[in-house]
Protein backbone atom coordinates (compact mmCIF):
# COMPACT_ATOMS: atom_id res chain seq x y z
CA UNK A 1 0.00 0.00 0.00
CA UNK A 2 1.46 3.29 -0.93
CA UNK A 3 1.73 6.47 1.46
CA UNK A 4 -0.26 8.06 -0.63
CA UNK A 5 -3.37 5.78 -0.22
CA UNK A 6 -5.39 8.15 1.48
CA UNK A 7 -5.14 10.72 -1.30
CA UNK A 8 -5.08 8.78 -4.69
CA UNK A 9 -6.76 11.89 -6.40
CA UNK A 10 -3.88 14.06 -5.81
CA UNK A 11 -1.58 11.74 -7.22
CA UNK A 12 -3.65 11.02 -10.15
CA UNK A 13 -4.84 14.70 -11.16
CA UNK A 14 -0.90 15.75 -10.69
CA UNK A 15 -0.12 12.94 -13.21
CA UNK A 16 -2.73 13.59 -15.82
CA UNK A 17 -2.01 17.66 -15.21
CA UNK A 18 1.85 16.72 -15.91
CA UNK A 19 1.42 14.69 -18.96
CA UNK A 20 -1.59 17.33 -20.51
CA UNK A 21 0.86 19.68 -19.84
CA UNK A 22 3.86 17.75 -21.73
CA UNK A 23 1.39 17.38 -24.93
CA UNK A 24 0.49 21.13 -24.95
CA UNK A 25 4.67 21.89 -24.69
CA UNK A 26 5.27 19.29 -27.47
CA UNK A 27 3.09 20.79 -29.65
CA UNK A 28 4.48 24.58 -29.24
CA UNK A 29 7.63 23.01 -29.40
CA UNK A 30 6.58 21.99 -33.32
CA UNK A 31 4.87 25.80 -33.45
CA UNK A 32 5.99 28.25 -31.21
CA UNK A 33 3.59 30.69 -32.69
CA UNK A 34 0.52 28.29 -31.97
CA UNK A 35 -1.09 31.02 -29.23
CA UNK A 36 -4.24 28.40 -29.24
CA UNK A 37 -1.76 25.96 -27.61
CA UNK A 38 0.20 28.07 -25.39
CA UNK A 39 -3.27 29.88 -23.62
CA UNK A 40 -4.26 26.12 -23.01
CA UNK A 41 -1.17 25.86 -20.50
CA UNK A 42 -3.34 25.60 -17.31
CA UNK A 43 -2.91 27.77 -14.94
CA UNK A 44 -4.98 25.37 -12.04
CA UNK A 45 -1.82 24.07 -10.83
CA UNK A 46 -3.30 23.42 -6.72
CA UNK A 47 -2.98 19.45 -7.30
CA UNK A 48 0.23 18.91 -7.35
CA UNK A 49 1.01 21.86 -4.56
CA UNK A 50 -1.47 20.34 -2.76
CA UNK A 51 -0.30 16.95 -2.76
CA UNK A 52 3.40 18.27 -1.81
CA UNK A 53 2.35 20.44 0.83
CA UNK A 54 0.11 17.38 2.49
CA UNK A 55 3.70 15.33 2.63
CA UNK A 56 5.49 17.98 3.61
CA UNK A 57 7.29 18.54 0.24
CA UNK A 58 8.53 21.89 0.54
CA UNK A 59 11.04 21.15 -1.98
CA UNK A 60 8.44 20.31 -4.65
CA UNK A 61 6.54 23.34 -4.38
CA UNK A 62 9.56 25.37 -4.17
CA UNK A 63 10.46 24.23 -7.47
CA UNK A 64 7.30 24.08 -9.20
CA UNK A 65 6.38 27.72 -7.35
CA UNK A 66 9.65 28.48 -10.24
CA UNK A 67 8.50 26.48 -12.92
CA UNK A 68 5.09 27.62 -13.03
CA UNK A 69 6.29 31.04 -13.05
CA UNK A 70 7.48 30.31 -16.61
CA UNK A 71 4.74 28.58 -17.83
CA UNK A 72 2.90 31.53 -16.71
CA UNK A 73 5.29 33.73 -19.03
CA UNK A 74 4.58 31.27 -21.86
CA UNK A 75 1.28 31.52 -21.69
CA UNK A 76 0.76 35.09 -21.58
CA UNK A 77 2.90 35.46 -24.17
CA UNK A 78 5.22 37.44 -22.04
CA UNK A 79 8.33 34.91 -23.24
CA UNK A 80 8.33 33.35 -26.80
CA UNK A 81 7.89 29.52 -26.91
CA UNK A 82 11.98 29.15 -28.26
CA UNK A 83 12.90 25.75 -28.72
CA UNK A 84 15.48 25.41 -26.27
CA UNK A 85 12.99 26.73 -23.41
CA UNK A 86 10.13 24.46 -24.60
CA UNK A 87 13.00 21.55 -23.90
CA UNK A 88 13.67 22.86 -20.43
CA UNK A 89 10.01 22.98 -19.54
CA UNK A 90 9.51 19.39 -20.79
CA UNK A 91 12.93 18.16 -18.70
CA UNK A 92 11.04 20.11 -15.72
CA UNK A 93 7.70 18.22 -16.41
CA UNK A 94 9.71 14.78 -16.14
CA UNK A 95 11.52 15.88 -12.92
CA UNK A 96 8.01 16.79 -11.03
CA UNK A 97 6.74 13.69 -12.90
CA UNK A 98 9.70 11.56 -11.04
CA UNK A 99 8.95 13.50 -7.68
CA UNK A 100 5.13 12.88 -7.86
CA UNK A 101 5.36 9.19 -8.62
CA UNK A 102 8.01 8.36 -6.24
CA UNK A 103 5.95 9.95 -3.52
CA UNK A 104 3.13 8.15 -4.81
CA UNK A 105 5.55 4.76 -3.91
CA UNK A 106 6.83 6.36 -0.43
CA UNK A 107 9.97 6.54 -1.78
CA UNK A 108 11.85 9.02 -0.01
CA UNK A 109 14.11 11.67 -1.63
CA UNK A 110 16.77 11.53 -2.32
CA UNK A 111 19.81 14.11 -2.87
CA UNK A 112 19.69 13.73 -6.73
CA UNK A 113 16.30 15.18 -6.68
CA UNK A 114 17.69 18.53 -4.72
CA UNK A 115 20.87 18.69 -7.13
CA UNK A 116 18.42 18.23 -10.22
CA UNK A 117 15.72 20.55 -8.98
CA UNK A 118 18.48 23.34 -7.83
CA UNK A 119 19.85 22.99 -11.53
CA UNK A 120 16.49 23.06 -13.64
CA UNK A 121 15.81 26.41 -11.79
CA UNK A 122 18.93 28.07 -11.87
CA UNK A 123 18.57 27.02 -16.11
CA UNK A 124 15.15 28.68 -15.60
CA UNK A 125 16.10 31.73 -13.95
CA UNK A 126 19.25 32.33 -16.80
CA UNK A 127 17.14 31.75 -19.39
CA UNK A 128 14.55 34.06 -18.47
CA UNK A 129 17.51 36.89 -16.95
CA UNK A 130 18.75 36.60 -20.59
CA UNK A 131 15.69 37.62 -22.35
CA UNK A 132 15.29 40.09 -20.26
CA UNK A 133 18.54 41.51 -20.46
CA UNK A 134 17.91 41.19 -24.69
CA UNK A 135 14.71 42.83 -24.75
CA UNK A 136 16.18 46.40 -22.75
CA UNK A 137 19.23 46.20 -24.69
CA UNK A 138 16.93 46.47 -28.11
Amino acid sequence: MSCCSAFPDLINDSLVYLQDLKIILQRLQLQPTDTASASGIPCATSAIKEMANLHGCKHIVAFFFVFEKELDRVRNAELRAEADLITLLLSCCDHITTMVKQLAACEFTYLGHYKKSHELIRRLRAYHEDKIKYATAA
